[in-house]
């Protein structure tokens, strides 16, 4: 049974390979947040951007632990949802960009490894990080829950099979850089995710800029019509909005595809 999930897409300016700095910030954002907010702590649950203990650092990133926010979440009595470098045994100096859920109880309940890392610039992250081979899809206060970042969500088969998997809600953290009508790409394509998955699509930009990039810190929490349901605060995830929706729209299961040929 789905418990009360109220879902706060929180937008931070990072500081750059500072991971004290940013848990600092972390801390400042949802102290600020639960202080005015009406909805119990371990009802909520903070999205935050893209590698949030470090920025998007792609030469030579150095692995960040969890543990702080572990502890931050357990001292709150909310969920946060975090990126960091994680260590791969297998390889060293290329660690893996991830994205945990961490409950009220300052356990992880999930962690996901970006799949598709991108491939632009002198030092990219191709180069810098190692993929992760899966999504990733777990029971949160009983939402099937699954994981995507940034760049992953120009891939569809991704979100295709969590709609499969039967996910309620997906979560996008991103550090998507700035240019022509990249906001717009970003709001349509996670948009159209809610939409094809019929599921709840909550997605959150980092903002500011770091030595290389300009970000908008955008946030939304899409519904799966595709609307986008956020505004300032917390946003209530509504099972009764989901299960009509997909008692009028059947899901778009794998067997129904055909394959086409192009000639």
């Amino acid at each position: 049974m789905r418990e009360p999930l109220h879902l706060w897409p929180t937008t931070l300016d990072l500081a750059w390979a500072d991971p004290k700095e940013n848990v600092r910030r972390i801390e400042a954002a949802v102290k600020a947040r639960l202080r005015h907010s009406a909805v119990p702590p371990e009802q909520t649950l903070f999205l935050l951007p893209e590698l949030t203990l470090t920025g998007f650092v792609t030469k030579d990133p150095k692995p960040a632990s969890p543990e702080p926010v572990r502890n931050l979440a357990r001292k709150l009595k909310t969920g946060i949802a975090v990126g960091y470098p994680e260590p791969n045994p297998a390889d060293p100096k290329k660690p893996f960009n991830t994205f945990s859920l961490v409950g009220p109880d300052g356990k992880i309940a999930a962690s996901y490894r970006k799949i598709h890392l991108f491939t632009a610039g002198k030092n990219s992250e191709a180069s810098s990080y190692s993929p992760g081979e899966s999504g990733v899809l777990c029971g949160y206060r009983g939402w099937k829950t699954g994981f995507a970042v940034c760049f992953d969500i120009r891939f569809p088969a991704l979100f295709r099979a969590y709609a499969k998997a039967g996910a309620d809600l997906i979560l996008v953290s991103a550090c998507w850089i700035g240019g022509p009508y990249k906001t717009y790409q970003y709001k349509t394509l996670n948009s159209s995710h809610a939409i094809q998955t019929q599921a709840y699509v909550a997605a959150v930009n980092r903002s500011g800029r770091d030595p290389f990039y300009e970000y908008d810190g955008a946030a939304y929490v899409f519904s799966p019509y595709g609307e986008n349901v956020h505004t300032k605060g917390p946003v209530s995830l509504d099972p009764a909005e989901l299960d009509s929706y997909r008692k009028l729209i059947t899901r778009p299961w794998e067997g129904d595809r055909k394959e086409y040929g192009v000639i």
